[in-house]
């Protein structure tokens, strides 16, 4: 029986190598994304680990030719049915003329970006029954000053994912938004925060994983995680 393949655009540290850790636990080899060839083959070793092979591409998906040389890597490997993105991130910025530059990168990477990959892998996807999972977060549900871009394609991105759905679910296509709430990774602010009370990224993993292995007859659209605990640390 062949093993299942899935791209994890993102792949390179935090969240994104948690998923493809776990989903190699799984039975799944790994097609990583990331923008440091270095920590892609950490990567890739820990994904080797788990008894599973990692082939990996470095692009930065603020650069719409790198993109399309990912999407074309990614076809040319025709057995991956499943799409992990994780991709994104964003400055701090005030709003005004000087965050247009910023903004537009944003945006590059948290909505023109996975839509672009999904539009030119639809039909693969479709041939494979496959599925996209999308890591939105909580910006895709609130506003925080000095991040509109981000939040704005936080925001897009959930509705692009469940117009998604309903358009290529008889095609038997899945779709599914996870919204992880504060995620220990080593970019945490731990002085405001308790990593202790924090999601930790294998839980991400672990709810990632549960969505993609379910039978093709369901699907999870949309999975909201948050810290049991306010991982806020209090002044005494």
């Amino acid at each position: 029986m062949s093993r299942k393949q899935v791209l994890v655009v993102g792949a390179s540290g935090g969240i994104g190598r948690g998923i493809a850790q776990r989903l190699a636990a799984d039975g799944w080899d790994i097609l990583a994304h990331g923008r440091s060839e270095e920590k892609l083959t950490e990567t890739a070793a820990l994904v080797e680990a788990q008894g599973a092979s990692c082939r990996y591409f470095r692009a930065d998906l603020a650069e719409p030719t790198q993109l399309d040389t990912l999407i074309d890597w990614a076809l040319s490997q025709a057995q991956f049915s499943a799409v992990v993105w994780t991709a994104g991130g964003g400055k701090a910025v005030d709003a005004g003329p000087d965050a247009i530059p910023e903004w537009q990168r944003t945006l590059n990477v948290t909505l023109h970006a996975p839509m672009q990959l999904v539009a030119k892998t639809l039909p693969h996807m479709k041939a494979q029954a496959g599925a996209y999972l999308f890591i939105a977060g909580m910006y895709a549900k609130i506003g925080m000053a000095r991040m509109a871009a981000h939040c704005a394609g936080r925001h897009a991105l959930e509705g692009f994912s469940k117009a998604l759905f309903e358009e290529v679910r008889e095609d038997g296509v899945r779709v599914t938004l996870l919204h992880p709430g504060f995620v220990f990774t080593p970019l945490s602010n731990t002085e405001r925060l308790d990593p202790a009370k924090m999601i930790q990224v294998e839980d991400v993993a672990q709810a990632a994983a549960t969505a993609l292995n379910l039978p093709a007859n369901a699907c999870v659209t949309e999975i909201v995680l948050r810290p049991q605990r306010s991982p806020y640390r209090h002044s005494s």
